[in-house]
């Protein structure tokens, strides 16, 4: 999945009740190969929730230069994560122009 219209973030869940506690959106572009790499699984290729643990997070947020003050602490004890895609409007913009009229013709 290397479509620029899939975005990966990170969520993690709150052990106690299962509920979301913090989402980290990745930098726009990156391919499922390059995550498959980095937390050691064989396909990411389907658009669903992949389960990681704190140490494979740390690992992805290393590799992108991800500051670690982006996310709250990581703590497997306490929470659960998943590296999953969603549909990223990050890298996509809305043609404005109605086709044949451009502003810079």
């Amino acid at each position: 999945m290397n479509d620029p219209a899939v975005g990966w973030q990170i969520e993690a869940f709150r052990k106690s009740d299962e509920l979301l506690d913090w989402v980290l959106d990745l930098p726009p572009g990156i391919s499922h190969h390059t995550l498959e790499e980095i937390l050691g699984y064989d396909d990411m290729s389907r658009p669903e929730g992949y389960p990681a643990t704190a140490e494979q997070v740390r690992a992805v947020m290393n590799h992108f230069d991800v500051p670690a003050d982006t996310a709250c602490p990581l703590d497997d004890t306490k929470l659960k994560y998943y590296v999953a895609a969603f549909a990223d409007t990050r890298t996509t913009q809305a043609d404005t122009d109605p086709p044949g009229t451009s502003s810079d013709e």
